[in-house]
């Protein structure tokens, strides 16, 4: 080791506290006043008082408020108020709850189960749209001349039958239903109804038309039959006693449709979507077709068997 690096680190040490010493002095005692000033100050300056403090309030006196009486908003604590919905629980004593499969959420056991009200709407028709006319015979003219021709229509539905029918002339009064043209077995009639509005459709002996480019869909109101809706795709809507429903999905083969209905179960809660798969009631379905065709009444009452076997052999002379 070098000698003479430990006595500068001796006379170094030595220093420092020197100087430590003098600067404890210098704050703590005041040694040096006029140099440095103390931490605290002496005792006869802390004894005057401040000039500030010993001035008198200056300003506006505030006005008091009366303090509010606490009688009225004391509550019994030590007994359990409870609460409407059944969220009633101690400040040690939690809630007992239950899962709540259908509203899928957690309620208090004590709560009373709201029940949930009906889907409010049914199904009584789905599918393509049928044309209702048929052609039931055609009658050639003395004349040969064929705007004299003469055909029978009948309403399957409402089995009405419209006899002596022309081309150009309508079917019956009531009805926007005119035969425009004839054609190897086929009338093509032009019906000027708001629905089709002058569609022109092809009338044979086989069987009623069957438009397969649209869908019916026919619900009615469970609590009120004659207030019903149609729709014709999924994604229509309607709103009907506070709830908002919408076609999801229409299966044609299976003959159901499913409907999601909005609402609110419970007023103080949010609102809440229920899905539902509608069908046709089998034995209702037959009753209720009736119901939902528009169709005029019948022109005439329809003939016996032994009217419709002269019209077609006196075609075939």
């Amino acid at each position: 080791m070098n000698f003479r690096k430990d006595i500068y680190l001796i006379l170094g040490a030595l220093l420092v506290l020197g100087l430590g010493v003098f600067a404890w002095f210098a704050l703590d005692q005041g040694a040096v006043p006029s140099v440095v000033k103390p931490l605290l100050p002496a005792e006869e300056v802390r004894a005057k008082p401040l000039r500030d403090l010993t001035l008198p309030a200056q300003g506006v006196e505030y006005p008091a408020s009366p303090r509010t009486p606490l009688t009225k908003e004391l509550k019994d604590w030590s007994s359990l108020k409870e609460d409407e919905d059944g969220w009633d629980y101690d400040l040690f004593t939690t809630i007992d709850i239950d899962w709540k499969t259908k509203d899928a959420e957690y309620i208090p056991s004590s709560q009373k189960d709201i029940p949930i009200p009906p889907f409010g709407v049914a199904l009584v028709k789905v599918g393509h749209p049928v044309y209702p006319y048929l052609l039931r015979g055609t009658m050639a003219a003395r004349s040969k001349n064929e705007a004299d021709r003469e055909f029978t229509i009948e309403n399957v539905s409402t089995k009405a039958y419209y006899e002596r029918c022309k081309l150009g002339k309508p079917i019956d009064p009531a009805l926007p239903i005119t035969p425009v043209s004839y054609v190897k077995g086929v009338l093509t009639v032009k019906d000027d109804s708001p629905e089709l509005k002058g569609r022109l459709i092809p009338l044979d002996e086989v069987k009623p038309l069957e438009f397969t480019d649209t869908t019916d869909v026919i619900l009615v109101a469970t609590e009120d039959a004659a207030t019903t809706w149609k729709f014709h795709a999924v994604g229509d809507k309607f709103e009907y006693q506070n709830a908002r429903f919408v076609i999801k999905e229409i299966d044609l083969d299976n003959k159901t449709v499913t409907v999601e209905k909005t609402f609110k179960p419970n007023p103080k809660k949010p609102e809440k979507s229920f899905l539902e798969t509608l069908t046709v009631p089998a034995p209702a379905a037959a009753a209720n077709a009736s119901k939902y065709k528009a169709d005029a009444k019948p022109a005439s009452p329809a003939p016996a068997a032994n009217t419709a076997d002269k019209t077609k052999s006196s075609q075939k002379k």
